[in-house]
């Protein structure tokens, strides 16, 4: 029976993700004003096991710095990536797994500017593997996207799929499956095994799958824990439902096959949403888009007996301070961030009172409601507050205010089904 963190009524996510992006990637109404200094997230204990780190959606682009643009993190894309490497070493990570739309289109430059952050932190100590998402490749093609990375994944290699950009390593006593979900235009597909497509939807071939499976028995026969990883997800409904840009064909015999063999957690991006699906034993964490509130990663950490799964925040602050930045708003960027989401839910709520009409204490409640459950949800907090989030004043008026409005549905709906595991969960092997 699957059980999912968010989004039921799944059908209708897309709009409620537009929605929701668009709050995500604001700018605060007033970044010039120098942000208070903000607590550093609290640091990981010391690895008992191996630990890893996953980020998605990084949409590098080095032309995207315009810090008066009004993109707010977007502007700050080039500094993010900078301080999710050092963040990641500093937390003790030995990998850094990369699950797609690298960069903001896929375009040679922007990808060669990736590639020299990653040199850099590989020097550091930090091993990186990447993988394409759909916005890594057009203009480039698969084999200049392999030759480009080369360093990160595909050169270390056990086995690359030769009708996709999968790749499967074993490092650490762990296979890492490492599966490009494409979706990225026909124009990109030139590798020799590529199948012929007309159509640019995400998809996992039969010759891919095979592939997979073959993986698969491998890591059965050694004796191997197996991590999956892709950009696009493979749980949600809507990853299953054509021309909603989640659909990949092929998806759920993939999961199927995950199941088969025992492997227990696939990782994804695309959303730009944090979220965990369970499905028939196997688990999918989505990480959030770098580049949007609230700039976070998720670290696992594998044992023999267990893999623990938990979201970060980038801790901006620090590399800042550690590499002499001046800007007011990396030193203190928790609290910049969190003035953009306060200005971001007053305006939606202002948006949705020309409609439905609420006194001026009504609205200003209705505020404060909209950016309490915001902050939980992506603190990871919003299961265990459930019943005070309700509690408060603004609860009502919220409601009213959103009546018509896809803030409505899903806001309800993400308070009575948010799972705790939105604030990490541990894995049994």
């Amino acid at each position: 029976m699957k059980k999912a963190t968010k989004f039921a009524p799944l059908w209708m996510l897309a709009a409620a993700l537009l929605c929701l992006l668009a709050l995500l990637i604001a700018s605060p109404e007033t970044a010039e004003a120098p942000p208070t200094q903000s607590a550093a997230p609290t640091a990981f204990p010391t690895p008992e096991g191996l630990r890893l780190a996953v980020a998605s959606d990084t949409h590098l682009d080095p032309a995207n710095t315009d810090k008066q643009s009004g993109l707010g993190e977007t502007a700050y894309n080039m500094e993010l990536a900078d301080a999710l490497l050092y963040d990641a070493r500093e937390q003790g990570a030995k990998l850094l797994l990369l699950t797609g739309d690298l960069c903001n289109s896929g375009r040679r430059p922007k990808h060669e500017a990736l590639v020299e952050k990653l040199r850099a932190a590989e020097a550091e100590g930090l091993t990186v593997f990447v993988l394409p998402g759909n916005h890594d490749l057009a203009p480039i093609t698969q084999t200049e996207f392999a030759a480009l990375y080369a360093e990160f994944g595909y050169d270390e290699a056990y086995s690359r799929d030769a009708a996709s950009l999968s790749y499967c390593v074993m490092r650490d006593e762990l296979m890492l499956l490492m599966m490009d979900t494409a979706g990225y235009g026909v124009a990109a597909l030139d590798l020799e095994g590529a199948p012929t497509r007309t159509d640019s939807y995400a998809f996992l071939s039969e010759e891919t799958l095979r592939w997979a499976q073959t993986m698969l028995q491998s890591a059965r026969e050694l004796g191997l824990p197996v991590l999956a990883a892709g950009h696009y997800n493979l749980l949600p409904e809507i990853s299953r439902t054509e021309n909603t840009g989640y659909y990949v064909e092929n998806g759920e015999r993939f999961a199927a096959l995950l199941r088969q063999y025992g492997c227990k957690l696939y990782l994804s991006g695309h959303m730009h949403l944090r979220a965990v699906y369970e499905e028939e034993g196997l688990t999918e964490q989505l990480t959030e888009c770098l580049i949007a509130y609230p700039t976070g990663y998720t670290v696992l950490d594998l044992t023999a007996e267990n893999l623990r799964v938990t979201p970060r925040r980038v801790d901006v602050e620090s590399w800042a301070a550690a590499t002499g930045q001046s800007d007011p708003v990396l030193l203190g960027f928790e609290s910049w961030q969190r003035q953009g989401l306060r200005s971001e839910c007053r305006e939606t709520v202002e948006i949705m009172v020309q409609r439905n009409p609420l006194g001026e204490g009504e609205k200003e409640s209705a505020i404060r409601f909209f950016d309490a459950v915001m902050s939980a949800y992506w603190d990871g907090s919003i299961a265990a507050r459930r019943e005070e989030l309700k509690g408060m004043e603004g609860y009502g008026a919220f409601f009213r205010a959103a009546e018509g409005f896809s803030y409505g549905w899903w806001l309800k709906d993400l308070l009575d089904t948010a799972s705790p595991k939105l604030a990490g969960f541990t894995i049994r092997l």
